[in-house]
């Protein structure tokens, strides 16, 4: 891969190619934007430019070994850190200086890639402040986040901070195939609130699939008004206590489903995200009014808004079922269960 790959960022590549072509890059740099938006690729890219010997002043030739080892993470001298849990501590930043206590072992430039920046603890950012201020070895840092300002000032201050914006999904959908995952379900994932973070997550493949079948199966059982749909909640959904991430995906996927249910009766059949299941679509779309779908789809809406609350999230999806099949969606905003049930 090569900057030119990094689909829909013009504005941060040119930037970062620049530094690169008059040799004026930054020993520190923040990376920030949307998932999905391509800040981990063009971080590795960053550091297969300034390493791979052959390349062009501004990128890499993406194929000698150098650029090879920096690509599957087998470079000595290309150190990526990424929370452990749910941050970034101080352990791991002193294992890093450690690490770059030494003269590199092969590179003409040392890297660490720091993702997820935004999660280091208070202790670890005056770490590795002082490392970004007195480094003990040539080096240059970049530092991933989704938001700048959730970067602690003192660690934005000290870095030359580059914006990735929101990707159009048909780039996402287009990495993601580059990735190697299957066409359908890379415009699916391509299409999802977080990016395609959350096909990613599901390991892109089969459970990814699994997770979408299961979405337009419930859909068929929430539109005819059964209560199937109360039933597989308990038995699928909510079994094993999924993580709220997953049903948030669940949820986003449920809305995609009804958008193009919407689509094929409006005749906007190349609008379409589900396009391996055409025929479901037909079936499902054939006993419904475009005004009773915009009303099931502001019902998942809202639902999605509610997870994010101190609500039991059984409680949340019953509601949103029986909202759907009633016409209507109530939303008790305390704590208390939204159900009796369980």
């Amino acid at each position: 891969m090569s900057f030119d790959a990094i689909l829909g960022q013009e504005k941060a590549v040119r930037l970062i190619r620049a530094g690169l072509k008059r040799e004026r890059v930054a020993h520190a740099y923040l990376f920030s934007g949307p998932p999905g938006a391509g800040k981990r690729e063009a971080a590795l890219q960053l550091a297969k430019a300034l390493n791979c010997p052959s390349g062009p002043r501004d990128d890499s030739c993406d194929r000698c070994e150098t650029c090879r080892r920096i690509e599957h993470g087998n470079h000595p001298d290309v150190v990526r850190i990424a929370p452990e849990g749910t941050s970034i501590k101080i352990d791991q930043m002193r294992r890093l200086q450690r690490e770059f206590a030494y003269a590199a072992a092969e590179a003409e430039h040392r890297v660490v890639i720091i993702e997820e920046a935004e999660t280091m603890t208070v202790e670890a950012a005056n770490s590795m402040l002082k490392f970004l201020e007195e480094p003990v070895t040539p080096m240059v840092a970049v530092l991933i986040a989704d938001r700048e300002d959730a970067v602690l000032p003192t660690i934005r201050s000290r870095c030359q901070q580059i914006r990735f914006v929101q990707p159009l999904p048909e780039h996402l959908e287009q990495r993601l195939i580059g990735e190697g995952m299957d066409p359908a379900l890379a415009r699916i994932a391509a299409h999802l609130a977080d990016g395609g973070e959350a096909a990613r997550r599901l390991a892109g493949g089969e459970e990814f699939a699994r997770l979408c079948e299961q979405v337009i199966k419930w859909s068929g059982e929430v539109l005819a008004g059964r209560g199937d749909a109360l039933i597989s909640l308990q038995t699928e959904w909510m079994r094993g206590n999924p993580s709220k991430k997953t049903l948030e995906t669940v949820l986003e996927l449920m809305l995609l489903w009804l958008r193009d249910l919407l689509n094929r009766m409006l005749g906007r059949t190349e609008r379409e995200v589900f396009t391996r299941w055409d025929a479901e679509l037909r079936r499902q779309s054939a006993g419904w009014t475009p005004s009773r779908l915009v009303q099931a789809m502001d019902c998942v809406i809202q639902a999605r808004r509610q997870l994010s609350g101190p609500v039991q999230p059984q409680a949340v999806f019953e509601q949103m079922v029986l909202a759907i099949q009633e016409g209507s969606f109530h939303v008790r905003s305390d704590r208390s269960p939204l159900s009796t049930s369980g």
